[in-house]
C-alpha cells in the first residue's frame, strides 16, 4: 500500500528581524491513488492573548476540530483551552473538551470538562505543587456535585534534585484521609549515579517487592539486574551485562532471564554496537537458541557518515535475507535535500530503487526563526533541516524510471508566502 504525506506551509513576516509567524500547514495524504487533505491553521490575537488552532480534514468524510487557548497578560501561561468538533450535518461547532488552569505560589491547578448535550460538565482536576525538595501531584474526579480526591503522588528530591522517595496514596472516602499504598526508594553512589531502586507495597507491613540494581563489576562491565522477593530471598529475574571493548570500540550487551524450572539465568539476547569517532558504525542483534546452544543473528544495521558527522547512509539486513537502504544527501547548510530508499534483491544481492523524496530550502530563513504558537509543525519532518522547506517532491520507482507522485512549491512574493501544489489527482476542497 502506497501512502504519502505532503506538507503545505504558509507564513507571514511579523518583524524586520526575520521573525516568521507560521499560519498554516496543509497535508495531502495519498493512498492507493486516492487522496484527502488536512489543514492545520493558527491565528493569534496579540492584544487579547488568545490563540485559535483549526484542524480541517477534507474529503468524502470531512471532519474538523477547533481549539481556543487563552493565555495570561504576558502571553506565557495557559489559562484555558476549549476544544470543539465540527458537525457537518448542522454546520455548527459542538463543544468537546475544556480545561481551566489557575496558578498559585507553587501550585498549578487544572480543571477539565467534557461536553454533554453541548454543555460543559466537570470531569477531572489535577493539582501540582512544587517546593525546593518535593513535588506533590493530586488527581480528583467529579461526583455528587463536588471534586473528590482520588490519588496522590508525593516525590521527595535529594540535594541533586533527583528522585529520593516516591510515595503513592489513595483517598479513603470513608475515613476522609490519604492512605499510603506503595513507595519507591532510590539510592545513589558518591558520583550521583543511580545505584539501586527498591519498590515497596503496603500490606500488613511494608514489603519490598522488586529491586533494580545498577553497578559496575571489577572488570568494568555495567550491570543491570532486576530482582523480585520470593520467600524472603531476592531472586534475580533478568540481568544485562554490558562489556566495553575500548580497543575495538565495541559495546557488547548480553541479557539473561530466569528459567523458573532450572532456577538458572539463561541467555536470551546479545546486542553489539561498534563505534568509530564516537559515532555508531554498526549494530547487530542476536537471539539465543537454547536447544542448539548458539547465537543466531536477527538483524544488522550499518551506518555511514560524512566529514561533518552527518548520517549519509543506513543499511539494515534481516535474517530472512531481505534488507533496506536509506541514503541521505545534504546541502552546504546541512539541510537534508534527498532521501533515497532502496530494497535488497534477495537473489542478486543488489540494491533496487523503491522511493525517493527531494527537498528544496529557502536558505535565507532558518526554521528557528519561525514562531509556532500552536505547535503545529511536525518536528520529526523538520528535524534534519536548518532552513525552511520551499519544495518537496515525492517519487516512486516503477522498475524503469522515477514517477513523480506529488510536488509542492512555496513562493515568496512581497514578503508573503504563497503556496502552489502540482498533482495529477485534484482533491475536492471542503470549507467550513
Amino acid at each position: 500500500m502506497i501512502k504519502k504525506i505532503i506538507f503545505f506551509l504558509v507564513f507571514s513576516v511579523v518583524s524586520l528581524a526575520q521573525q516568521i509567524e507560521l499560519k498554516s500547514i496543509e497535508k495531502t495524504i495519498i493512498t492507493n491513488g486516492q487522496n484527502y487533505t488536512t489543514t492545520l491553521s493558527q491565528s493569534y490575537d496579540e492584544k487579547n492573548k488568545k490563540l485559535e488552532v483549526l484542524y480541517v480534514e477534507k474529503g468524502d468524510y470531512p471532519f474538523g476540530t477547533k481549539e481556543i487557548i487563552q493565555f495570561d497578560a504576558e502571553g506565557n501561561k495557559e489559562l484555558s483551552k476549549e476544544k470543539f468538533k465540527y458537525n457537518i450535518s448542522t454546520g455548527n461547532w459542538n463543544k468537546d473538551y475544556k480545561s481551566v488552569t489557575t496558578y498559585e505560589k507553587n501550585k498549578k491547578i487544572e480543571e477539565t470538562y467534557m461536553a454533554e448535550e453541548n454543555k460543559w460538565t466537570e470531569y477531572m482536576k489535577y493539582e501540582k505543587e512544587n517546593t525546593n525538595d518535593s513535588e506533590t501531584y493530586i488527581i480528583y474526579n467529579f461526583k455528587n456535585k463536588k471534586w473528590n480526591p482520588s490519588t496522590k503522588t508525593y516525590t521527595l528530591l535529594n540535594k541533586n534534585k533527583k528522585d529520593n522517595i516516591i510515595e503513592l496514596y489513595t483517598w479513603n472516602k470513608n475515613n476522609k484521609k490519604w492512605e499510603l499504598e506503595a513507595k519507591t526508594e532510590y539510592t545513589y553512589n558518591q558520583e550521583g549515579e543511580l545505584e539501586e531502586t527498591v519498590i515497596y507495597k503496603k500490606e500488613d507491613n511494608w514489603v519490598a517487592k522488586q529491586k533494580l540494581k545498577y553497578y559496575t563489576d571489577n572488570k568494568g562491565n555495567q550491570i543491570y539486574s532486576d530482582l523480585f522477593l520470593e520467600n524472603g530471598e531476592w531472586i534475580e529475574q533478568d540481568k544485562t551485562v554490558t562489556e566495553f571493548d575500548k580497543v575495538n570500540n565495541k559495546e557488547v550487551a548480553i541479557t539473561q532471564q530466569l528459567n523458573k524450572e532450572t532456577k538458572q539465568l539463561e541467555n536470551t539476547r546479545r546486542f553489539i554496537q561498534t563505534y568509530k569517532n564516537d559515532m555508531v558504525e554498526q549494530e547487530v542483534q542476536y537471539s539465543w537458541d537454547k536447544d542448539e546452544k548458539k547465537w543466531y543473528k536477527n538483524y544488522e544495521q550499518i551506518y555511514f557518515y560524512n566529514e561533518n558527522k552527518k548520517l549519509i547512509r543506513q543499511q539494515a539486513f534481516f535474517n530472512d535475507g531481505s534488507g533496506v537502504q536509506f541514503t541521505y544527501k545534504f546541502d552546504k547548510n546541512g539541510n537534508n535535500i534527498e532521501i533515497l530508499t532502496e530494497n535488497l534483491n534477495t537473489k542478486t544481492k543488489l540494491w533496487k530503487n523503491y522511493e525517493k523524496t527531494e527537498y528544496l530550502y529557502d536558505l535565507s530563513i532558518e526554521k528557528d526563526e519561525v514562531i509556532d504558537r500552536g505547535h503545529i509543525i511536525d518536528e520529526k519532518e523538520e528535524e534534519d533541516s536548518v532552513n525552511l522547506i520551499l519544495e518537496k517532491k515525492y517519487y516512486l520507482y516503477d522498475g524503469k524510471k522515477w514517477i513523480l507522485t506529488k510536488k509542492l512549491n512555496t513562493y515568496m512574493i512581497k514578503n508573503k508566502f504563497l503556496m502552489e501544489s502540482k498533482n495529477e489527482n485534484r482533491c475536492i476542497c471542503w470549507k467550513f
